[in-house]
């Protein structure tokens, strides 16, 4: 009977123990905070996202005393910028279409003299240039988690450039406004890293370009200093059309794009 009683207490003592220990820990779990996922980075870019970014390029050159085949050029500046602001909208997933805005300005020097110091040369240009583009473009993901993209910007574009230039053939002035218009098509290949769920890093640079251009030039020169008749150029009106493969800093493009 002793026996049957010290049983039956000690099965009570452990069913108690047990209920208490699985009631203690439930009032743990209610009481302990939440713990916030920490923020990650990387999108997926389905349709209905819309993309605003913008990209700078620029490039600086200072040379001095070089000696070419048939040039010896004295000193020779530049500086140069180029600004694209773009906005486009994902009409399927990875694949977007907008339209985009740049602005550049290019001033540059260079004082050279020709074919053994026979004929000397001071050249100042400064431009501006105006730009409109339409694009369609592709973004192929590299990660699992969407946060490196391959991109490719196959873009239509009308640019507007301007300025003056001023040359020193010896003692005479020769002054020169341009103006050129320019339509085409190019193809910007680039690296999309996103920092954020909507914030990335942007690299791209235009490789390839087909456009076609027409110039406007006018000549002027100093009334008391004017130059022989068949050393004076006239006024003129160029056209091109160019297939450009040529690599240019002011090409390659460095920004940030907000994805939302």
């Amino acid at each position: 009977m002793k026996k049957t009683i010290l049983l039956l207490i000690f099965t009570a003592i452990s069913i108690s123990f047990s209920f208490a220990k699985n009631k203690y820990k439930l009032t743990n779990e209610q009481l302990a905070p939440t713990v916030e996922v920490a923020h990650s980075a990387g999108k997926r870019l389905v349709k209905g996202t819309w993309l605003l970014g913008g990209t700078l390029s620029a490039k600086s050159n200072s040379l001095s005393d070089i000696d070419l085949l048939v040039v010896d050029v004295e000193n020779f500046d530049q500086r140069a910028f180029n600004i694209r602001l773009e906005g486009s909208y994902f009409f399927k997933e990875n694949i977007s279409v907008g339209l985009g805005l740049q602005f550049g300005e290019d001033k540059a020097e260079l004082i050279a003299n020709l074919l053994n110091n026979s004929y000397k040369r001071d050249i100042r240009n400064f431009s501006r240039t105006y730009g409109v583009l339409g694009f369609i473009k592709n973004h192929i993901p590299v990660s699992t988690n969407n946060v490196f993209y391959v991109t490719n910007q196959t873009e239509l574009f009308y640019g507007y450039r301007s300025g003056p230039s001023e040359t020193y053939i010896s003692d005479i002035l020769e002054r020169k406004y341009a103006d050129k218009h320019s339509i085409g098509v190019s193809i910007r290949p680039g690296i999309l890293v996103f920092l954020t769920d909507n914030f990335a890093f942007d690299l791209n640079m235009g490789i390839l370009g087909f456009s076609h251009s027409v110039e406007n030039v006018d000549y002027e020169y100093p009334p008391n200093n004017q130059p022989t008749e068949s050393d004076r150029k006239g006024d003129s009106k160029n056209k091109s059309t160019n297939l450009n493969l040529k690599f240019d800093l002011l090409k390659i493009g460095f920004g940030f794009s907000y994805y939302f």
